[in-house]
């Protein structure tokens, strides 16, 4: 049997990421091969530099020159990336009143101007905004990708991500929708339009597979903005995404 050294990096304010990190633990484990480290940003090089996967779950941390450098030369030589929801998200707050949105109070319009575009660039997109938390159908947009084969279109309450790509890449799921979401300075989406959802890169000898899909939240994860937040589970609660999870989880560990 051939190991399988993946590093988890785990750390989304906003975002429960104690729930989304023991359930990805507990999906790796299931798999002999996966022997597995954790942190929360990337400022251990040296857990990037051995690793032969990085599962990337965060919001709104950008990385250092350094750490961009170790990014990149992993995937150059072939490693694997698997990020999920928000870690192509860096934003910051406008000046201004503020604004609650489905209970969430924030200090001003969140702004999403491209501040790290080697980052963005390496994950194949920029988050834009997102809608507010509901309902979502999701396509599979490449039902013969390997990756695809077989799943069928799903419903699931998550937060619909409107996402740049920053570069070429294959959509393997994707989903239509329209609306706005006054907390984004750019938060009108009046026309229905498909938007990508999961999408496959290649960069170097190695790959980056993206999936938009992934809210979770817990009472305290709002801190300071707040003293307790909503609660919610989003699309972890459904077997759709449960199925796309672990066919990417596999794809980490080299199928």
């Amino acid at each position: 049997m051939t190991v399988v050294r993946v590093h988890l990096i785990c750390g989304a304010p906003t975002h429960d990421t104690n729930y989304v990190r023991l359930e990805l633990l507990k999906a790796l484990h299931e798999d002999d091969r996966a022997w597995v480290t954790v942190g929360d940003d990337f400022s251990d090089l040296d857990k990037i530099k051995q690793a032969d996967a990085l599962i990337v779950y965060t919001c709104n941390i950008s990385p250092s020159d350094a750490e961009m450098g170790a990014l990149e030369a992993f995937v150059e030589r072939g490693g694997r990336v698997f990020a999920m929801h928000a870690s192509n998200a860096l934003i910051r707050f406008t000046d201004g009143p503020p604004i609650i949105a489905q209970g969430i109070e924030i200090p001003g319009q969140v702004d999403t101007t491209d501040t790290n575009p080697r980052f963005t660039h390496l994950l194949g997109s920029r988050f834009i905004a997102h809608l507010l938390l509901g309902s979502m159908h999701v396509e599979v947009a490449a039902p013969d990708h390997p990756l695809m084969r077989g799943l069928s279109s799903f419903d699931v309450v998550d937060e619909p991500y409107i996402v740049e790509l920053t570069g070429p890449c294959e959509v393997l799921l994707s989903a239509r929708f329209s609306g706005s979401n006054p907390g984004y300075v750019r938060g009108d989406w009046p026309e229905p339009i498909d938007h990508p959802q999961m999408y496959l890169r290649q960069q170097g000898q190695g790959e980056v597979l993206y999936l938009n899909l992934g809210h979770s939240s817990g009472r305290y994860d709002f801190l300071p903005l707040m003293a307790e937040g909503p609660v919610t589970r989003g699309p972890w609660e459904a077997p759709g995404f449960r199925a796309v999870l672990a066919r990417a989880l596999a794809w980490v560990l080299g199928a």
